[in-house]
């Protein structure tokens, strides 16, 4: 290892890597487990900051303290990058070019560039975003989620940067039944919806130590009803698996709107065979065989208000609900309405995402 003298011993070298594989340090922190001075771990950082791919660095107080530590290592040709990682990077920049331009973006772009970039004239201007031209005919969102307009993108700016720091947050919402309420919160995951993004995690002001609560009130807001938003250099820890698992809180959904799941039982015509046999639209789907019509069963365990109810309409005539009867009768009472007949009901308009 270059750039470590009799000063920095190898052996110490190693264990401060060690520690900082293991999770983020203070200088102080690494100063006490290595018993040396705070000057030393700085001479073992410098060394190491030289010789490691991926070493980081965080500020955590206001009065600029920091945090280090190391990423695993990533076993692939970094002159290239494997072609998994390009697929990922190339996705996740079409995705959120979509919903935010600039920003994430064009940072996952210049990723990209730095990992299939050819060594040329770095002043030629034809360089000049050629990954993002070389990849984007190779991966194309067929069907683009809605850009965000300026004041939501300031907002996902800002949370996308709390959710990956676990910072507190304080923002102004403008609820449904109007008005505007102030929230302390400390925003857990990002929902990424097919038009609509939101933000879930709890509410009120947090432990003293950043630790969750089963107590804990968790609450959902769309990005596009936040008026205001702040970061506080306060932190929070994630709640444990028992406590926050999202995967399992929506898998029973069919978007962004949540609840109990029920068992459904459809059935589609026969003309949609193929489509049936090969699309699979929910985790929960199962398919049976063909009934003495022809119409094929189907069956989900979902959450049956949300998104569900406009996917059931978009089929038309070509599907039949048979259980639960309420979501039948509701399905053949919106298929015979008049346009215009009636009002929307109270969660309806929120539905149509």
């Amino acid at each position: 290892m270059t750039g470590i003298d009799r000063a920095t011993p190898v052996q110490q070298v190693l264990r401060c890597c060690n520690l900082l594989r293991e999770g983020w340090h203070t200088k102080s922190h690494l100063a006490r487990r290595l018993e040396v001075t705070d000057r030393t771990i700085k001479r073992y950082l410098a060394a190491i900051e030289g010789e490691q791919d991926g070493f980081e660095v965080r500020e955590v107080d206001e009065r600029g303290t920091r945090e280090y530590r190391l990423r695993d290592v990533r076993i692939i040709d970094r002159a290239k990058g494997s072609p998994y990682e390009i697929l990922a990077l190339a996705m996740a920049e079409r995705f959120f070019r979509a919903f935010d331009p600039g920003g994430v973006a064009d940072l996952l772009d210049q990723m990209i560039f730095e990992l299939t970039g050819e060594d040329e004239d770095p002043n030629d201007p034809d360089l000049i975003d050629r990954s993002l031209r070389g990849l984007g005919r190779r991966f194309v969102l067929a069907r683009a989620p809605q850009p965000l307009s300026g004041d939501v993108r300031l907002v996902f700016d800002q949370l996308l940067r709390a959710v990956v720091d676990q910072r507190v947050v304080e923002l102004s919402y403008e609820r449904r039944q109007g008005g505007r309420r102030d929230y302390v919160f400390r925003p857990y995951t990002l929902l990424l919806g097919e038009a609509e993004l939101a933000v879930i995690g709890a509410i009120a002001e947090p432990d003293p130590s950043g630790t969750a609560r089963a107590t804990d009130r968790i609450r959902t807001f769309a990005l596009h009803r936040i008026r205001s938003i702040t970061l506080r250099k306060q932190t929070f820890a994630m709640p444990s698996l028992s406590l926050w698992n999202p995967e399992a809180m929506f898998a029973s959904s069919w978007g962004l709107y949540a609840g109990a799941a029920e068992r459904v039982r459809l059935a589609v015509h026969p003309a949609f065979a193929e489509l049936v046999r090969r699309r699979r639209w929910h985790p929960s789907q199962t398919t049976g065989e063909p009934s003495s019509d022809g119409w094929i069963p189907l069956t989900f365990d979902v959450f049956t208000g949300g998104e569900f109810r406009t996917w059931l309409l978009g089929w038309g005539p070509w599907l039949r609900v048979e259980k639960p009867a309420r979501v039948a009768a509701w399905v053949t009472q919106m298929r015979s309405a008049q346009p215009g007949a009636g009002e929307p009901d109270s969660d309806e308009v929120f539905r149509i995402v």
